[in-house]
């Protein structure tokens, strides 16, 4: 056997390195393009997701909308002004089962403690009749999806009297 001088040790000590290197080059090269490929898939399922989601949401709000339709064409040719009233009543009712069905949870805040995190006041209504801080009057409901809120519900908050006030003053916001 022949003995191997120190060249020649640390030849083959870099090309067992460069080897090495090699290797690990070429699965970090595989694991980028798998990493790509996954990220490219999760943006393609997205995409089919977010598709999905509103071909769900059209499917349910598209009848409510033809009934829009058919009531309108109906109430031009009858002035029958009841019966169209009961028939958008009956769409409305239509249309918020229809957004029901797909998660949405209307609220009031009627009789209920500020909460300025589910309600917007838009005005204080000064009383004597109810403590502070209590919504005397919806101007329109807050809406909620998966417990988070989407649109909070528009309020008037009591406010205690002050003595040179008049009965039925409202301060705007």
């Amino acid at each position: 056997m022949k003995r191997k001088g120190p060249v020649t040790k640390i030849k083959e000590d870099i090309k067992e390195k460069e080897e090495k290197v090699k290797e690990l080059n070429d699965k970090y090269l595989r694991a980028a393009a798998e990493l790509d490929n996954y990220r490219k898939l999760m943006q393609k399922e997205m995409r089919l997701y977010r598709k999905s989601c509103k071909i769900e949401f059209f499917r349910k709000v598209i009848p409510v909308l033809e009934s829009f339709d058919r009531a309108l064409s109906g109430a031009a040719l009858n002035e029958d002004y009841d019966n169209f009233y009961k028939g958008v009543q009956i769409i409305q009712r239509q249309l918020k089962d229809a957004l029901k069905s797909l998660g949405l949870i209307e609220f009031s805040g009627l009789g209920e403690v500020f909460d300025p995190g589910r309600h917007e006041a838009v005005a204080t209504v000064p009383t004597d009749e109810q403590p502070e801080d209590i919504v005397v009057e919806e101007i329109s409901k807050g809406y909620i999806i998966d417990d988070q809120i989407i649109k909070p519900a528009k309020v008037c908050v009591s406010k205690q009297k002050k003595g040179g006030q008049q009965d039925g003053e409202n301060n705007r916001d």
